[in-house]
Order: C-alpha cells, then structure tokens, then sequence
C-alpha cells in the first residue's frame, strides 16, 4: 500500500513539469517549421513533425526535391541546426535569442530565394494570468482611467447610506 502511494505521489510531482516541457517542445517544433519554411520559401504548414529525437531535436518531412523528404531540426545554446536526413551536406546554423520575459524565441534569418525578411517570432502559450496582465496593458490609456473612476464612483455609491429625500409626510387617511 506504501509503495502504491509512493508511486502516485511521484507521478503527481512530476506531471507539472511534464507539461512544461511540452508546452516548450511545442514551441521549439513551431520555430523548426518557420525557419524550414523561410529556407525553403515555403509555407509552415507544409512541414510536418515525424518524431522527437531527443531532447531539442525533431525530424520534420516535407515535399523536397520532387519527394518526401526529412530534415532534423536542432534547437539549443542559442542555435537552430536544420540538416537533411539523405542530403547530410546540407547543413545550416543559425542563430536565435530566446527573451525569457515575453517567453518567445527570435530569429533573424532571410534566404535569398524567399522575399520575406521580416524577424520569426515564435512564442510559448502564455498563462491566463499573463495573458489578463497582457490584454490589460494593451488596451488604451483613457479606457484604463475611464474603468478606474467608474470603479471608484461604484465604491463610493455602495458605502454611502441611503438617504431618504426632502418626503413629507402624507397625513394619515381616516
């Protein structure tokens, strides 16, 4: 019976940090396919993830070089490595930062055969709480000081005792 809930508690410790590890390979397959994609002028939904090597390596397939091809995509130490699984010469490193407060992963990469240059930008899912802190701050000052004194005006309504109004008295019917 020990064992059993020696056993429970153990795979309750480590369920949270399961989920964060997910919720970071999630991320790290996302910011694989905008890299290949801007490799390859193509689109990220024309890549798809085969398996998870190991940790911060995935095999991703696409349609390459008139078949179905695989790449590794390896993400760490502030590099993303994109390899072909048959075409091992083809090996590209490039770099990224990772800003620990907005929880997203920047890369600046352009290849000549794409038009597009702008930064990838590939964040983890947020919070609800960072996600309430951050609709909170995005929205427009005045807003902001508008809900605040309707906030202070309710206050004040509700702590304030009724009075009754200047009322006379109606004489009493016989």
């Amino acid at each position: 019976m020990r064992i059993l809930a020696a056993l429970v508690l153990a795979i309750s410790l480590l369920a949270p940090v399961r989920a964060q590890c997910d919720e970071i390979d999630i991320m790290n397959i996302e910011l694989c396919k905008q890299v290949m994609a801007r490799m390859f002028c193509k689109s990220p939904q024309d890549f798809n993830m085969v398996a998870k090597v190991r940790e911060g390596l995935f095999l991703l397939s696409t349609f390459y070089a008139n078949k179905e091809t695989q790449f590794f995509c390896g993400i760490g130490g502030g590099y993303i490595r994109v390899q072909g699984r048959e075409f091992r010469t083809m090996t590209h490193t490039i770099p990224y930062v990772f800003d620990m407060k907005s929880k997203c992963s920047v890369v600046n990469y352009s290849s000549p055969d794409c038009p597009n240059s702008s930064p990838i930008v590939v964040c983890a899912q947020k919070t609800l709480d960072e996600q309430s802190a951050q609709d909170f701050w995005n929205r427009p000052i005045p807003d902001l000081l508008d809900e605040d004194l309707k906030r202070a005006l309710d206050d004040l309504n509700a702590t304030k005792p009724e009075q009754p109004e200047n009322v006379t008295p109606e004489p009493p019917k016989q």
